[in-house]
């Protein structure tokens, strides 16, 4: 199953496709599976007793941040930029919501809290679908 969003033209273009609705455009703009991949490691970086725990972080968000565009297009089979683009940006701000810029920034946790994070999450994950179409 592509999870390319299906726009209103393509049903106009191919009378048997029919365009993605609220819910499928709001589950295809998650990027659940660099999600989970990131609640993954950040568990084990949690649970490490070592130090350097905000590096190993760093390195994960940044590592995942590259991946998601690369795994939409050549995994998912996402060839529209702008779901790209709006569904890796989705990554960072569940980064957020997760507490995982606190971990990598302890100094600033003020600043980039859960709290703040899971309100921004709520608003950007019913608002995009309302606003991108495909």
């Amino acid at each position: 199953m592509s999870r390319e969003i299906k726009a209103t033209d393509v049903a106009t273009q191919n009378p048997s496709a029919t365009p993605n609705d609220f819910k499928d455009r709001l589950v295809k703009l998650i990027p659940s599976e660099i999600v989970t991949a990131y609640i993954t490691v950040q568990g084990l970086i949690i649970g490490y007793n070592g130090e350097n725990k905000a590096i190993y972080t760093i390195i994960a968000f940044v590592f995942l941040l590259v991946l998601t565009p690369l795994y939409l297009k050549n995994v998912s089979g996402v060839s529209k930029i702008p779901q790209i683009v709006f569904t890796t940006l989705a990554f960072v701000i569940w980064v957020l919501a997760m507490g995982g810029f606190k971990l990598m920034f302890p100094n600033h946790a003020n600043f980039f809290s859960e709290f703040l994070g899971s309100i921004i999450l709520i608003i950007y994950t019913l608002a995009i679908p309302l606003v991108y179409k495909g």
